[in-house]
């Protein structure tokens, strides 16, 4: 399975996720997480906000698979929304998984020596084996 949140850094980590399936003749289940904005008390009046925000993050995570699919033709693709922590549904997911795979932003040279708090916390807690996947540099 390959988490990703939409963001250019997504790119390696979907390249390495669908290579695999393709080289293992595997499915992949394709996790686009996102996080509700905070709202105020009176929260039933944002009800439309709500409505476009889950509309523009299908559209999103739809875009960002569709080269992907059309690539990889033969792979079957799980495609799958949800509105959580990236984190915690990863690690929920990857008890189904052989494999999670997830980007790294890595900010400058003092961020290519750590990983960013989504990498980490799937690292640390995902129940199978873990890629993390920085995206390329660019010249």
């Amino acid at each position: 399975m390959v988490g990703f949140d939409g963001s250019d850094h997504s790119a390696a980590a979907l390249e390495y996720a669908f290579e695999e399936a393709a080289r293992r003749q595997a499915g992949l289940r394709a996790i686009h997480t996102w996080q509700m904005p905070v709202v105020g008390p009176g929260a039933t009046v944002y009800t439309p906000l709500v409505e476009d925000i889950l509309a523009a993050e299908r559209r999103v995570s739809t875009d960002t698979l569709a080269p992907w699919r059309e690539k990889y033709p033969r792979i079957e693709v799980e495609q799958t929304l949800v509105c959580g922590h990236p984190v915690g549904v990863i690690y929920e997911a990857s008890a189904d998984a052989d494999l999670v795979v997830v980007g790294c932003r890595g900010l400058g040279r003092f961020g290519s020596a750590v990983l960013g708090s989504v990498s980490h916390g799937v690292l640390h807690h995902a129940r199978c084996p873990v890629a993390v996947l920085r995206a390329r540099e660019e010249a």
